[in-house]
């Protein structure tokens, strides 16, 4: 039982111990937050990083369109475009979008032409005076009236790109030209790598502080319960001095408190069992302690009574000083005690150099009859042995008999015994006193050889006799060897 309870954890797949299960849940959980989080976050962060970068656009549009002179646009010229390349190379350094270029308007939107276009790449650029067709470009168109900006990139004959355009007035206010800004498709995904990037590292990051945090509160759940199933194993074994003795404020300390404080309660409880079971039957102390039965009174049963005394106490007593008197009387005692015990016998007391046994209460025994006269049989060999280990000519007598008695408590409010009475005991103590007159160690009546299995021992029949204070006559038989 003991090395089963130890070996508790071998017994539990990993997802059934609790603090697998608790840290896996709150990691789980945990987990999917950090990455809800980082979908929005993410999102939010790429919606920001956009909005900042239409803003940036449309500021730059408008400065650029708000420093060109119309004229440049009506009469262009090459050193009139070099101007303007400067200011959009100028403007990219401040603020690196793409390409920036100046169309001319013109009624027809397939007619529109180029007055400028500077790519900080070099990649292409269209030439000066060469059309372009805004036919199916609405937003381009509405940025010859005013600022405006692409929602979506366009694809056009440079490929897709996000657009921002801020108008460039005639002196009669009407439309005469636009600056434009296209931030090509690879710069965006670029934009948005980085911010995925950035989003995922933080995912990272975050999921292994949680990781490390998970696994140090397993830990701190896992070793304290650990702990506590491994005193509660060595409380169910009977070690009642195990504690806890856990130094911590949470929960787990106050339950280290509590159960340490019910083991202290078990230990004292078993101290009180076992000194309780030196002065009554172990089996008495048992029943009494787990049942609360301190009530005067009893039941009446069927039972066999074992009733023993040291033949020649009075002569030995004046041969060996008090101490070794006691020792032997100890010595002679224990061995008795031991025969009793093991064929479950119940002694009832010890009165002096004799014996007071039961069998069949206070727990039943079918076969208390039979356990009688095999005790009486092993003690007669205990006692055999003990005499050769001590070399005193020990002997004693023994009386058996099976009948009505009530067994239970005997006293007062203060001070309970518990005891058995009636016939029974009586005869037992006149069997006992018989063998006397016999010669012989043992004697058992015929109702408890009655009671035994047939052929259990050989024994001499002594016929009925008369026993003190009894009207019926007793049929006495002397155990010889065992069968």
């Amino acid at each position: 039982m003991s090395e089963r309870r130890e070996d508790w954890a071998a017994g539990l797949r990993a997802w059934q111990r609790f603090h697998v299960r608790i840290t896996a849940v709150y990691t789980l959980v945990v987990f999917l937050v950090l990455t809800l989080a980082a979908l929005v976050g993410g999102r939010a962060a790429l919606d920001a990083a956009m909005a900042d970068l239409r803003s940036r656009m449309q500021v730059a549009v408008i400065a650029l369109a708000d420093g060109i002179d119309p004229h440049w646009i009506e009469a262009p010229d090459d050193t009139t475009r070099a101007t303007m390349a400067r200011r959009f190379e100028h403007a990219a350094s401040a603020a690196p979008l793409g390409n920036f270029y100046v169309l001319r308007y013109d009624p027809d939107p397939t007619r529109l032409s180029f007055v400028v276009d500077w790519d900080p790449g070099g990649d292409d650029p269209a030439e000066p005076g060469e059309a372009y067709d805004a036919s199916d470009v609405p937003v381009l168109l509405e940025g010859f009236h005013h600022a405006a900006i692409e929602d979506e990139p366009y694809e056009d004959d440079w490929g897709p790109s996000l657009s921002a355009y801020a108008p460039i007035p005639a002196a009669d206010g009407g439309p005469l030209g636009l600056v434009g800004v296209d931030v090509r498709l690879a710069q965006l995904k670029a934009l948005k790598r980085r911010i995925v990037l950035a989003t995922v590292g933080a995912w990272v990051a975050a999921a292994a502080l949680v990781g490390i945090a998970s696994w140090r509160i397993g830990r701190n759940v896992r070793d304290p319960l650990t702990r506590v199933i491994d005193a509660a194993s060595r409380i169910a074994d009977g070690r009642f001095d195990t504690r806890l003795a856990l130094p911590r404020d949470d929960e787990f300390g106050l339950l280290s408190r509590h159960f340490d404080e019910m083991a202290a309660g078990l230990q004292e409880r078993e101290v009180i069992r076992a000194t309780f079971g030196r002065y009554v039957a172990p089996e008495v102390a048992r029943r009494l302690i787990a049942e609360h039965r301190t009530e005067l009174g009893g039941e009446e049963r069927l039972l066999t009574v074992l009733f023993a005394d040291l033949q020649g106490y009075s002569t030995i007593s004046e041969q060996l000083a008090p101490r070794e008197l006691v020792a032997l009387l100890n010595a002679w005692l224990g061995e008795m005690q031991g025969a009793i015990d093991a064929h479950e016998g119940t002694v009832i007391e010890f009165l002096g150099d004799a014996i007071l046994a039961v069998f069949g209460a206070p727990s039943s025994q079918p076969d208390h009859a039979e356990r009688a006269v095999r005790c009486a049989l092993d003690m007669r060999e205990r006692l055999a042995g003990l005499r050769e280990r001590l070399d005193i000519p020990l002997a004693h007598r023994v009386g058996i008999h099976t009948g009505l008695a009530v067994a239970g408590n005997i006293g007062s409010e203060t001070r309970t015994k518990y005891t058995v009475i009636g016939d029974a005991v009586n005869v037992a103590a006149r069997l006992e006193q018989l063998n006397k007159t016999l010669g012989t160690d043992i004697l058992v009546s015929g109702t408890t050889l009655e009671a035994c299995s047939p052929g259990l021992v050989a024994t001499q029949d002594h016929g009925e006799i008369q026993v003190k204070g009894r009207v019926e006559p007793v049929h006495v038989f002397a155990p010889t060897v065992r069968a």
